[in-house]
This record gives C-alpha cells, structure tokens and sequence, in this order.
C-alpha cells in the first residue's frame, strides 16, 4: 500500500512540478532565526481576513537529483492538522545548507472539498562568512548544478 502512494506522489506532486503540466500553489518561504525554513500557505489565500484555518493533508520533501525524502499523510479525521495563512508548516525534517530540496504539500480549507497543491524549490545556501541565504525557485535548482 506504502508503495501505491509512492507511486502517487511521483504522479502528482514531483513529476508535474518538473515538467510544469498543472498549475500549483506557490507556498511562501522565509528562513526562522535557527535557519531552519518556515513554510506557510500566503496571507492572500485568506483575503478577507476570516483567519481561516486550513487542513494539511499531505507533506513530501525531496532532494532534488537524490529523489522523495520525507512523506508524511494527515488521515486521521480525528486529529486534523490546521494551520492558518503565514503559519509555519512542520514539516518536522532537518533541513541543510547547500542542497536544493523540492517541497510539496495538499491542503483544503476547513469545510470545503476542493484541495489545492503546493509546490516549491529552495536552497538554504551558507556562505563562507558563516552568513545564511535563502535561495527559492530557479535559482534553487540553478545553484545545485
């Protein structure tokens, strides 16, 4: 059954995001104080400023040219994973400099059906005078080459 999601997540979460077929949500990305990531469904996904609460259904992490290094599913509808717009997402995985990672989550807003699928590049890139620098996008994937 593990191996069907597998199969599922390369379908619908790493290999859209690398050819570009289906449209999906651009999660924001800023660096906390440890210099660990904190990513978060945008404010404009509440426009009016319901403090609306959202369901994470999925998360998935991959290193990009290494492939899926975490995957963890929020089934439970007794323990239902909410979060609100610009609240970090705990993604619960050691995140390093300098490697390029391509993160992926599913969420629906609390009470609707529809899903949405989030999908990023980033790079935390440490340079030589100890500072860090958060790289997202194409220059993510550009800085792994």
């Amino acid at each position: 059954m593990k191996q069907r999601y597998s199969y599922w997540l390369l379908m619908f979460l790493i290999l859209p995001s690398l050819v570009s077929c289906i449209a999906f949500e651009t999660p924001d990305i800023i660096l906390k104080n440890d210099g660990q990531p904190c990513i978060s469904i945008p404010s404009d996904e509440d426009f009016f400023r319901k403090n609306k609460q959202f369901v994470i259904l999925l998360t998935e992490i991959a290193q990009i040219g290494v492939g899926q290094v975490s995957v963890k599913y929020y089934h439970d509808p007794a323990k239902p994973y909410y979060v609100k717009t610009q609240e970090c997402i705990d993604f619960d995985y050691p995140f390093q400099n300098n490697i390029s990672y391509s993160i992926g989550f599913i969420s629906t807003e609390k009470g609707a059906d529809d899903n949405k699928s989030w999908s990023r590049h980033f790079r935390i890139n440490k340079n030589q005078d100890g500072t860090v620098q958060l790289l997202l996008d194409e220059h993510a994937v550009d800085a792994a080459k």
